[in-house]
């Protein structure tokens, strides 16, 4: 055995005899590649070391000597801590990669990924909701141009519904039946125009309702054939009215309020305003 290694031995066993001696020794620094907590018991409670390839890594333990955390850094810059539970199942995840991404999962106790949070290096976030089948039914996410949306899903992973808003503050909202047919839609424009529109269980338009950007509002109803039927609305300078087609497009009755308070009805000629 070389001199320098009896020296480092002698050296060492003489270290572990001074800390056994001293009840609470003070250290102004301590270096080494790995270290372990016991408790009363002389059972592990925290260990901590490093590897080769420039992983480090921390892990605590309860009492049963169960690993209830654990975290740690990767040589390439990624770094993770992970919960369990009681019973040694992993509850929640962390990390952060070398390209600036980030995300948080949360299990369920039988170890099922329900709730998935993340940021991308591009800006972009997303969170995802997961049923205890394992299937999506809810994901929200905002883009880095300034764009969000959140879309629901039933149990058979259809999209339902669905919303978003624009850079440019536009905002829109859809719901779709079980067969993926549109049945309902609405909009805001970013110049103040905004719609509703219902569809029938075929996707054929049925009602529109819509104001825009000078005041005008109006409402259509359409047949099952896409021929419209009734026809009311508003107009910026006060008129107001209503028409009825028949299902060949034909006007059969028209009533209107005029600006200047001239009312038109479908039997009568133009009635004046009364005078206050």
């Amino acid at each position: 055995m070389k001199t320098q290694t009896i020296i480092n031995i002698v050296f060492a066993v003489a270290f572990v005899g001074y800390v056994v001696l001293q009840r609470n020794p003070t250290f102004d620094k301590i270096t080494c590649n790995a270290w372990r907590v016991v408790d009363a018991d002389g059972e592990t409670r925290v260990d901590a070391g490093t590897r080769v390839d420039g992983r480090v890594s921390v892990q605590w333990y309860d009492k049963d000597g169960k690993q209830r955390i654990g975290a740690g850094t990767l040589a390439d810059g990624q770094a993770s801590v992970a919960w369990f539970d009681k019973d040694q199942k992993q509850r929640i995840a962390a990390g952060t990669l070398a390209d600036g991404q980030a995300s948080v999962a949360w299990f369920d106790k039988d170890g099922k990924q329900r709730i998935a949070a993340a940021t991308l290096a591009d800006g972009e976030a997303s969170v995802t909701w997961f049923d205890k089948d394992q299937k999506q039914r809810i994901g929200a996410a905002t883009l880095a141009d300034g764009q969000a949306s959140v879309t629901w899903y039933d149990k058979d992973q259809k999209q339902r519904i669905s919303a978003a808003t624009l850079a440019d503050g536009q905002a829109s909202a859809q719901w779709l039946d079980k067969e993926g047919k549109q049945r309902f839609g609405a909009g805001t424009f970013a110049d103040g125009e905004a719609s509703v529109t219902w569809f029938d269980k075929e996707g054929k338009q049925r009602i529109s309702a819509g104001i825009f950007a000078d005041g005008q509002a109006s409402v259509t109803w359409l047949d099952k054939d896409g021929k419209q039927r009734i026809g009311a609305g508003t107009f910026a300078d006060g008129q107001a009215s209503v028409t009825w087609f028949d299902k060949d497009q034909k006007q059969r009755i028209g009533a209107a309020t005029l600006a200047d308070g001239t009312v038109v009805l479908p039997t009568e000629d133009l009635i004046p305003p009364k005078k206050p």
